[in-house]
């Protein structure tokens, strides 16, 4: 059988690294120009963003941002986290014994959820024509309904716009955190921990 020198095999490897090479060498390469512009633009785009963030965080600075909805003839601010959905009133479900205030329970997601509403707990008026929401706030099992007569909207108040809390002779003043006016109009910064602890009779909890 005739064998194969070694000579032979080494010419056959180089000639196929240098086809190899060739093959390479006539495939388009990226121009360093258009490196650069790619990396202009991811620069830009980051300063872009960089700037965007700067400005949220400097407007979080300068204003107080809630959301605000109506309820029991009050107008009410929450934290823009202490809410977790909104929905048309839904079937409620009875509760003998709840304490005053509380409506009845609803069923979220596999959950219980008391409804509270304002009106029966401070004997307020509501507009009879007005259209009834649920407004859960907290999550989970710390989760308590609210019946409001609004869609809850985003509000910004700057710090001059906050108003004495002496001002305000409603009883659910005992439960607010701040209180700003917009025009003729007062909003109550509420602090749903303890106006929920108070209602329930239970001690807040504190992390």
């Amino acid at each position: 059988m005739a064998q194969i020198s070694s000579s032979t095999q080494k010419i056959d490897i180089e000639a196929l690294k240098a086809q190899i090479d060739a093959e390479i060498a006539t495939r388009p390469q990226p121009k360093s120009l258009t490196l650069a512009i790619d990396v202009e633009a991811l620069k830009a785009q980051v300063d872009a963003e960089i700037a965007a963030r700067l400005l949220i965080e400097a407007d979080s600075a300068r204003y107080v941002h809630r959301r605000g909805f109506h309820a029991g003839g009050l107008k009410l601010l929450l934290n823009l986290d202490a809410t977790s959905e909104v929905v048309e009133m839904p079937p409620l479900f009875r509760l003998p014994g709840a304490p005053g205030g509380i409506k009845g329970l609803v069923n979220r997601h596999g959950r219980v959820v008391p409804v509270m509403d304002l009106s029966s707990l401070y004997g307020t008026r509501t507009d009879i024509a007005a259209k009834l929401w649920l407004l859960v706030c907290g999550r989970g099992d710390e989760a308590v309904g609210l019946v409001v007569d609004s869609l809850p909207e985003r509000k910004k108040f700057a710090q001059s716009d906050e108003v004495n809390l002496l001002e305000i002779t409603h009883p659910i003043a005992s439960f607010a955190k701040a209180v700003y006016r917009e025009g003729q109009e007062v909003w109550i910064d509420l602090d749903t921990e303890a106006f929920f602890a108070s209602v329930f009779q239970v001690e807040p909890l504190h992390v």
